[in-house]
């Protein structure tokens, strides 16, 4: 058996990162200073706290652990990712904080290609998601990897979700003052493309939020067969070639 962690006094932690986010000089700094306090809350081997949007600067993100060049050449797929990966993104959608163990569960194909895709930026086998949110809107995610098993457990899930709402406004009041560009993502969707009917701008709205076929189907009370037959014709309408291509090709906005 290891070593029992040590008890974390999580009084002291929030008052750490409320300190930060009132005195850090910049949104990078921020967020650095916080990955320092977070590590001794769920211990990492490696971490990106940033939008986990292309379409914001990398250079407001804290990394640590990973080249800045390996992550800077990832930037272009982090939509895809955000799709292929979309169990572990819909989990921390839902409940703020979401592991790996959670969302491919061992010996599946959705766990193989997980450690696959992870491995294509980091040798790490866990992961966790933290997604900040401000008045229903997406702020920005910590993604934290470790390179053992099941590295983030129910006791480190717990704390990060304590901290989430301390972590969010203080990250929200960093941006606001550095004038950063905020991520346009939202936690829900809502399709008004006119070109498609009103079931397949349901479609859409699902695969924009990374839900599988199977998932949707069941969601639509539709058989996957007749699932993929209408993905077919949206494909067409739309003129996408593949799902990241759909949700960027289709007209999203957010939900009012």
């Amino acid at each position: 058996m290891g070593t029992p962690a040590p008890p974390v006094d999580l009084a002291a932690v929030l008052e750490t990162l409320a300190e930060l986010g009132a005195t850090s000089a910049s949104l990078p700094a921020f967020r650095s200073r916080a990955l320092e306090v977070l590590n001794g809350v769920a211990p990492f081997d490696a971490a990106i706290f940033h939008a986990l949007s292309p379409r914001v600067p990398l250079e407001t993100a804290a990394i640590r652990g990973i080249d800045m060049p390996a992550v800077a050449k990832s930037r272009f797929r982090w939509d895809d990712f955000a799709i292929e990966l979309a169990p572990l993104r819909d989990l921390a959608n839902r409940s703020g904080v979401a592991s790996d163990e959670q969302a491919f569960p061992s010996g599946t194909r959705a766990r193989a290609r997980f450690e696959r895709q992870l491995g294509a930026v980091y040798p790490a086998r866990s992961a966790c998601v933290v997604h900040l949110v401000v008045r229903g809107a997406y702020q920005s995610a910590l993604v934290l990897l470790a390179r053992r098993r099941a590295a983030f457990g129910a006791r480190s899930l717990t704390l990060l979700q304590a901290l989430r709402p301390t972590l969010s406004v203080a990250d929200a009041l960093q941006a606001r003052l550095d004038g950063v560009r905020r991520s346009t993502a939202q936690l829900r969707l809502v399709c008004r493309d006119e070109r498609l009917t009103t079931r397949q701008r349901q479609i859409v709205e699902h695969v924009a939020l990374g839900h599988t076929n199977a998932d949707i189907a069941v969601a639509l009370g539709l058989s996957v067969h007749t699932l993929r037959n209408h993905l077919v014709r949206i494909f067409t309408r739309i003129g996408a070639s593949n799902r990241a291509d759909l949700v960027r090709l289709a007209v999203l906005g957010p939900f009012d």
